[in-house]
């Protein structure tokens, strides 16, 4: 009888050593893309699965997801997409990873001129914001904005808003415009052009990240591999490495809003 390596088996038959290889397909907030590249290059390697990955704002996936029944895996910026969809009977599961704090991104050139949140209503500013229908910054931003007695002020120097935060933060980096409400992480990564600002307290709470088996993947068991292999020390430790910040002790569980 002819015997056959599990290495050839593999590349013919498409099976790993373990059994299947699965092909999981991902629906990624954009300001998520830099830890997650890395995870599934990591996970790839030590399982023998895939995963594909489809990144843009959290509002622009949860669309698609129930447009097209199609996905294993959901993890959008916010935790507020993931409990829509289980309130529609979508999520199967799901797992918290870290927090998604947002800052004032200032471009660096402008950073003598806004030292604090209440300086973005300075006249002739041009700010940048989210679109609350599209991205979890966007949300986040008009919930903050919602609790400034400068909101008014603040909006007349909008002109632009962007799709995704990667998207903001280009354009506070690039100086397209002078600031805009991101994610740390966005602000962490161009930290040589993007100075930060804090937000106060009182105006706003972090975002949680947490990432969501969804009801109709073809691979449940794989699928729940991956979200254990995210939520893993291991995984939060690459996630903390760009720039995310821990969740507080009380939200560091399953499935909490």
């Amino acid at each position: 009888m002819v015997q056959v390596s599990s290495a050839l088996f593999t590349m013919i038959f498409g099976w790993s050593a373990m059994g299947f290889s699965a092909d999981l397909l991902l629906f990624a907030g954009a300001g998520l893309r830099q830890p997650t590249d890395q995870l599934i290059q990591t996970f790839q390697k030590e399982t023998g699965h895939t995963v594909s990955v489809t990144y843009a704002g959290s509002g622009q996936l949860m669309s698609s997801i129930l447009a097209s029944g199609q996905g294993d895996l959901f993890m959008p910026g916010a935790f507020f997409y993931i409990k829509k969809l289980e309130e529609m009977g979508r999520i199967d599961s799901s797992k918290n990873l870290v927090a998604h704090t947002a800052v004032v991104g200032v471009n660096i050139h402008k950073a003598n001129l806004i030292r604090s949140f209440d300086d973005l209503a300075r006249p002739g500013l041009r700010l940048a914001l989210g679109d609350p229908k599209a991205m979890a910054f966007g949300r986040m931003a008009r919930k903050i904005l919602s609790h400034s007695p400068l909101k008014e002020a603040i909006l007349k120097n909008v002109v632009v808003y962007g799709a995704t935060v990667k998207q903001l933060a280009m354009y506070v980096s690039q100086g397209d415009v002078d600031a805009s409400i991101i994610g740390r992480a966005d602000a962490f990564q161009f930290r040589d052009r993007i100075r930060m600002v804090p937000i106060p307290p009182a105006y706003f709470q972090p975002e949680i990240v947490a990432i969501a088996v969804l009801k109709d993947s073809k691979h449940p068991k794989t699928a729940s591999r991956f979200r254990d292999f995210m939520a893993s020390k291991k995984g939060i430790a690459v996630f903390e490495d760009f720039g995310f910040l821990p969740l507080a002790t009380g939200d560091a569980q399953e499935g909490k809003p």
